[in-house]
C-alpha cells in the first residue's frame, strides 16, 4: 500500500510551529489545536473582523485571506485544507464546515460589485451576501464560489467550475456556470 504524502499532511517542524503561532496570534480570533498556517499564507484583515478556525486545519502557501468592511466573518471548521494560491474574500460571512478540501487557485467570495446602468461601476455599492459550505466537501482546483451560494454536505465542485447557485448535498457540479452532473452514491 502506498503512503499518502500529500503536502498538506506535512505538519512541519519547529520553525513551522513558530510561524503558525505568530499568524494565529496576529490574525485569528479563535483557533483550534493542530493548525498549520504556512509561511507565505497572507492575511488582509480589517479592524472588527472575526476569523475562527477549527482543529487540524491547514492553510497552504500563498493562500490569501481578505476580510474587509463592513462586518466580515470567516468561520472554518475542523480538518479543512485551504490550497495554494486560493483566495477567501469576505465582507460579511464565509462559513466552511468540517473535512473540507479546497484545491489550489480556488476563490470564495461573498460580495461583488453593483452593475446598474447609468452609474460608474466603481462608484456603486458592493452587493454583499454570504457563502456557506457544508461538511465533507471537495472544491476542485480553480473553482469560483460566488455570493449567496450554499453548498450542501458531501458535495463535489469540479475544477474551474463557477458556482453561482446553491448546490444540494452529495451533488457533483461542474462547468461554467456550474451545473449538477450527478450525485455521489
Amino acid at each position: 500500500m502506498k503512503i499518502d504524502k500529500a503536502s498538506y499532511r506535512n505538519r512541519g517542524g519547529v520553525f513551522q510551529k513558530i510561524i503558525t503561532r505568530y499568524k494565529i496570534w496576529r490574525h485569528i480570533s479563535k483557533a483550534g489545536k493542530g493548525d498549520v498556517i504556512k509561511y507565505n499564507a497572507d492575511f488582509w484583515i480589517t479592524d472588527g473582523a472575526y476569523v475562527e478556525i477549527g482543529d487540524n486545519c491547514t492553510i497552504l502557501n500563498y493562500a490569501m485571506i481578505a476580510l474587509t468592511k463592513p462586518h466580515p466573518k470567516l468561520i472554518i471548521g475542523n480538518n479543512v485544507v485551504v490550497g495554494r494560491f486560493s483566495m477567501l474574500t469576505s465582507k460579511n460571512l464565509i462559513q466552511i464546515g468540517n473535512d473540507v478540501l479546497i484545491g489550489s487557485f480556488v476563490q470564495i467570495i461573498d460580495t461583488d460589485h453593483g452593475i446598474a446602468g447609468g452609474k460608474i461601476i466603481r462608484e456603486q455599492n458592493a452587493q454583499i451576501g454570504e457563502v456557506i459550505i457544508g461538511n465533507d466537501v471537495w472544491i476542485g482546483a480553480g473553482a469560483k464560489i460566488l455570493r449567496d451560494v450554499h453548498i450542501g454536505d458531501g458535495a463535489v465542485i469540479g475544477a474551474n467550475a463557477v458556482v453561482t447557485e446553491n448546490i444540494p448535498p452529495n451533488a457533483i457540479a461542474a462547468g461554467v456556470p456550474a451545473r449538477i452532473i450527478k450525485y455521489r452514491t
